[in-house]
């Protein structure tokens, strides 16, 4: 795992690993690395680096990926130096590079990584830690995140790998990755801009790693990110990720299908149908019941 970080007169970093502090894991408590990545989001992360610190399991890593803010997150950041381990704020290549670049700084055992904007529930980390412990040969960890629209609609989606091969359907926030896999497996896949995170799920499934699914509400999502703006463009990135493994054909018939739904979905919320779309999210999660989730913990 290679990650360029050179320095440079635009990059400023703080936290409390540059004052000496250091976590390390112990036995039965291993350290969690959690990395946050964001851009002119001064606001929002407040919000996203309260849950990581209200979280009920003590032994965690918490770093910053901020792209050059210049709306006063680096400002913020400065005064979270009790709470934020490291961080540091350059301009980069985007999202991928970002995450990228936190995972070449992360020490723990397990890597979970959170954008601006979005929070944990507060017994998270403590659920894939129990997981974790109880499952030494597993590379990808995740469960149900609960979605929130700008109109106010509210779904609880749970991640599902079995679908993987057919369309976006493991949420990232609720994502930890053994560290040992991004050895194994590889990084993010930078000329991917908005479906990065499937781009790697998907690489990381057909290269033979373990998942294991939590029945457990992990995280939460605001509907407003670049991949809900720009759905067509992150639909578009998963047609290519999906071209590497599936042919013309099949490859044409998800991506028509997951257009019709997208646009569906939007006009049934459009139109006040909400009940029918919370309907659809019912089954999809019975449906990932039915193949084999394991219980919280």
């Amino acid at each position: 795992m290679t990650v360029s970080m050179k320095a440079n007169d635009t990059r400023r970093e703080g936290g409390g690993y540059l004052n000496g502090v250091r976590k390390s894991s112990m036995p039965g408590n291993p350290l969690i690395s959690i990395v946050t990545v964001a851009l002119n989001h001064s606001e929002k992360i407040k919000k996203t680096v309260a849950s990581v610190c209200n979280q009920s399991y003590n032994n965690i890593e918490y770093l910053v990926v901020d792209g050059g803010s210049r709306d006063g997150t680096v400002e913020m950041l400065e005064s979270c130096s009790d709470t934020v381990d490291r961080w540091i704020s350059e301009p980069d290549g985007g999202v991928s590079d970002a995450f990228n670049k936190g995972i070449a700084l992360a020490r723990g055992e397990l890597i979970g990584l959170l954008n601006a904007g979005d929070s944990y529930e507060p017994e998270a980390v403590a659920s894939i830690v129990s997981a974790y412990l109880a499952s030494p040969g597993t590379d990808v960890f995740c469960g149900s995140i609960r979605l929130s629209e700008p109109q106010g609609l509210v779904v609880e989606c749970l991640s599902s790998p079995a679908r993987l091969d057919k369309e976006t359907s493991v949420y990232h926030p609720t994502v930890f990755v053994r560290r040992s896999a991004y050895d194994k497996f590889g990084l993010f896949d930078l000329r991917y801009k908005y479906a990065m995170d499937y781009e790697l799920l998907l690489r990381y499934k057909r290269s033979g790693a373990i998942f294991r699914v939590l029945n457990a509400h992990l995280a939460n999502m605001e509907l407003d990110g670049l991949s809900s703006v720009n759905w067509y463009h992150g639909l578009s990135e998963v047609r290519m990720a999906r071209s590497v493994y599936f042919g013309a054909l099949d490859v044409a018939y998800h991506h028509v299908r997951a257009i019709i739904l997208n646009v569906l979905s939007r006009s049934l919320k459009r139109f006040g149908f909400s009940g029918v779309y919370r309907s659809y999210w019912h089954y999809r999660n019975q449906r990932s019941i039915q193949r084999g989730v394991q219980p919280k913990g």
